[in-house]
């Protein structure tokens, strides 16, 4: 046992707990939400004005942000997320509301049909909801059980070693554990005097303010350290590799908690950002998007988490890629323009396509190539009469105007 109980209140007092969580839960708030549809099988992106509104403000209390920050610190801690529906009288979501996963107990019902019993911060229940009031979103799961695992319960030794070792730097620094000891006396000293002895000790060599104070003993007294050092103790290397451990919990690369570790993965920032996108977020970012898609939007409607925000290159290497979408024909000006928040183009000259006149299909240099047709000859001239004035009119064409007057 580390000594130090943890719990879902006191874990984030580790600061390596409050970093991965905060970490996560601001990277994930801080992305834009978008509405899309699929229409004969073709991804088309909903109008935000005609979007409903929760998508984009969940409820009128609170931004986005707030609620989605929410919504992942609440799968951080507690391995669940219960979102509370409010329903117009169509039955159409109109807000969402987060609420506290240890208020919420699960009512198992078959074939997953469950039920969900909320209470207030006292324990008392106000009220029993089905699915379509409570949308249910768990973490780690195991077959036969409804509620999503506790990152914090699975790891509450670990997490407690750490407050345990900060407990003990806080108590170092504060009581000058280095000259702890005991106090031998060649006599035997009464209780008062012994007592007297300690505490006058104390008072001049124990905390900060004193440490390294030159110690005296008289009456052939000695002092005889018996604590080990931080260094004997690893202390310092104790709590390197908790860090590491709980970066290890919310899989977190170690770097981003720990600034004393340097990262060997990728050669650049903008890589080490990307793999922290594709193994830490995503996960949570699609347990979110396929829970809010499958229960809260009807037909082939869905949301999505636009983290091309977060893994937006520098200007350089933007317009690179711009460039080449646009010259390869499957991007478009007005849409290159819209993905750096700029209009359209007037009278519609940012939707047009190109591509390289030089391409040809893969495969087409193989087949023959067809015979070309021979110029079609032109027909014949009528005879012209040698005795024709040339200042008349064509003898070989008939005035038809000229017969009929005639």
């Amino acid at each position: 046992m580390s000594g130090r109980k943890a719990s879902r209140g006191n874990s984030v007092q580790m600061i390596a707990v409050y970093a991965c969580q905060s970490l996560i839960g601001d990277a994930v708030a801080s992305l834009p939400v978008d509405h899309y549809t699929k229409i004969s099988g073709q991804k088309e992106s909903f109008d935000p004005l005609r979007s409903p509104r929760w998508i984009r403000q969940p409820n009128p209390f609170q931004t986005s942000y707030d609620f989605w920050f929410r919504v992942v610190n609440s799968l951080l801690t507690d391995g669940n997320a219960f979102l509370y529906t409010m329903r117009n009288e169509r039955g159409e979501v109109i807000a969402l509301y987060a609420l506290h996963p240890q208020h919420v107990s699960i009512i198992d019902g078959p074939l997953g049909d469950n039920r969900y019993e909320v209470a207030d911060e006292r324990g008392e229940v106000q009220g029993n909801f089905d699915r379509t009031q409570v949308l249910h979103i768990p973490a780690f799961t195991v077959p036969g059980v409804s509620r999503g695992l506790s990152p914090v319960d699975m790891a509450r030794e670990a997490i407690g070693l750490g407050l345990t070792a900060e407990e003990f730097g806080s108590r170092f620094f504060e009581q000058g554990t280095a000259m702890a000891g005991v106090i031998e006396h060649p006599g035997s000293p009464r209780p008062d005097e012994a007592k007297l002895l300690r505490d006058m000790f104390r008072k001049t060599h124990a905390g900060v303010k004193n440490s390294h104070s030159v110690g005296v003993l008289t009456g052939g007294a000695s002092f005889k350290p018996i604590t080990l050092t931080p260094e004997q103790s690893q202390f310092l290397e104790t709590r390197r590799f908790q860090k590491a451990e709980i970066a290890l919990l919310y899989r977190v690369p170690a770097y981003l908690v720990d600034s004393s570790v340097s990262s060997t993965w990728g050669t650049g920032i903008e890589e080490q950002n990307k793999f922290f996108v594709d193994q830490t977020l995503m996960p949570w970012i699609v347990r979110i998007e396929q829970a809010v898609s499958t229960f809260l939007l009807p037909g082939l409607q869905y949301i999505r988490f636009n983290v091309d925000a977060r893994l937006r290159a520098k200007t350089k290497d933007r317009y690179e890629s711009y460039q080449t979408a646009l010259n390869n024909g499957f991007l478009n000006a007005d849409e290159i323009r819209v993905m750096e928040d700029m209009p359209p183009l007037p009278k519609k000259l940012g939707q047009k396509f190109y591509r390289p006149l030089n391409l040809g299909v893969v495969g087409d240099e193989d087949k023959p190539k067809p015979e070309p047709k021979a110029p079609e000859a032109p027909p014949p001239a009528l005879p012209i009469d040698p005795n024709a004035d040339p200042n008349t009119a064509d003898p070989n064409v008939t005035d038809q105007g000229n017969n009929n007057a005639a």
